[in-house]
């Protein structure tokens, strides 16, 4: 009953918006879009989604696979892109150079991609339709990230007035989104989904928004410690009418799980050891192969080192917690705000989460939980400020 009466609300919500403010929130995306196709990132990651759609397409072997891809890309991509994804310079590591030039490097490799179903099975309808496989990759990450602007824009002008909240949605892109729709990858559905979700909770559809989250995990696995940490939240910190009841929690949670196993069953992927020993340590292009282990000193060692390097990398990342928790502050004891208090630290909360597993912060992994924080902590400054002169 709450679900489907947060769905009447909503509807009646985005029907009383001036159909300016939907269509600018339109042109907003599509800005978004075209900036991104027109701007793209050649993201080195892109080789592997492309041998990914070449290899279920032709079902050739792995050394035909391996030969057509870099042909595709010798003949696609400017020279110097070219260049710097098959060759290592002086003191940079092998790694490229040995993917470009061993099928069985390769192949091991594309375990790490080709498993992300959600992103390669649109890749692949694109292509088999006729469309250039690259452009696929890009179509595939721009739209969604230019369909979850739009979303976000319409979900800020229900709180405050569109001509402030379509301007707070544009800002709010530049954290992280905007990048992310440029990145030839999975990430640009990922925050689509995972966005989606976190607006669907702000909104009280809690079965939706769960729904949303294995949606993510079909797009990128290691959305389930976003879920995990979600999941808490709901239950133990979310107001009541946000709140997820724990043995309803423990069935999405069983239900997650499952669909974790089903992917990792059916497609073959490296160990949680070995990415990590990849990503952190040394770039191992035989992932299947390896057969390390990862001690806890060894994460010790790696997780503080990273914080150090997020420490140093950017002042956006301070800024942003700091958001967030000024969002929980300012609005916890306001029953008309305390839903962006939730939306910026559950965001907060699901980035640290994340973090602890996976210690990377590059921005595309965490675009959507960037971009509600800052919204939610700009809606609620926008909020304040009118209640003060008002008063």
């Amino acid at each position: 009953m709450r679900g489907a009466g947060g769905r009447a609300v909503n509807r009646q919500a985005v029907s009383d918006l001036p159909k300016w403010a939907i269509a600018l929130a339109a042109a907003l995306s599509v800005a978004l879009v075209a900036y991104a196709l027109f701007k793209p990132k050649y993201g080195w990651d892109v080789t592997t989604y492309v041998g990914c759609a070449f290899h279920a397409l032709d079902g050739t072997d792995w050394s035909e696979t391996h030969a057509k891809t870099y042909a595709y890309l010798s003949d696609r991509f400017p020279e110097e892109v070219f260049r710097e994804m098959t060759t290592s310079p002086p003191g940079i590591s092998t790694y490229r150079l040995i993917i470009a030039t061993d099928p069985e490097a390769y192949r091991q490799r594309l375990s790490a991609s080709c498993y992300k179903i959600g992103f390669m099975a649109p890749v692949i309808a694109l292509t088999a339709a006729g469309m250039d496989v690259f452009l696929a990759t890009r179509v595939s990450a721009a739209v969604p990230a230019g369909l979850f602007l739009f979303v976000a824009a319409l979900w800020i002008s229900r709180k405050i007035p569109p001509a402030w909240a379509l301007p707070l949605a544009a800002l709010c892109a530049w954290t992280g989104l905007l990048q992310t729709a440029r990145y030839e990858y999975p990430d640009g559905l990922t925050a689509l989904c995972v966005g989606g979700a976190v607006i669907a909770f702000a909104s009280t559809q809690i079965r939706l928004a769960c729904a949303l989250f294995l949606a993510a995990m079909v797009v990128r696995a290691d959305a389930i410690v976003y879920f995990g940490m979600f999941l808490f939240f709901a239950v133990f910190i979310a107001a009541p009418e946000r709140r997820l009841r724990f043995r309803e929690s423990l069935i999405w949670g069983i239900a997650a799980l499952c669909l974790w196993a089903a992917v990792s069953k059916i497609m073959t992927t490296p160990t949680y050891a070995a990415a990590f020993h990849h990503s952190f340590i040394a770039n191992n292009p035989y992932l299947l192969d390896f057969d390390g282990t990862l001690t806890f000193e060894i994460y010790w060692e790696v997780l503080i080192r990273q914080i150090g390097v997020v420490a140093g990398k950017s002042a956006k990342y301070p800024a942003l917690i700091v958001m967030a928790l000024a969002t929980a502050v300012l609005s916890w004891r306001s029953r008309a705000l305390r839903v962006q208090g939730e939306v910026a630290l559950v965001c907060l909360m699901m980035v640290s989460f994340h973090f602890l597993f996976i210690p990377w912060f590059d921005t595309r992994y965490y675009a959507a939980p960037y971009f509600l924080i800052a919204a939610a902590f700009g809606i609620v400054l926008y909020r304040r400020i009118a209640q003060r002169v008002a008063a």
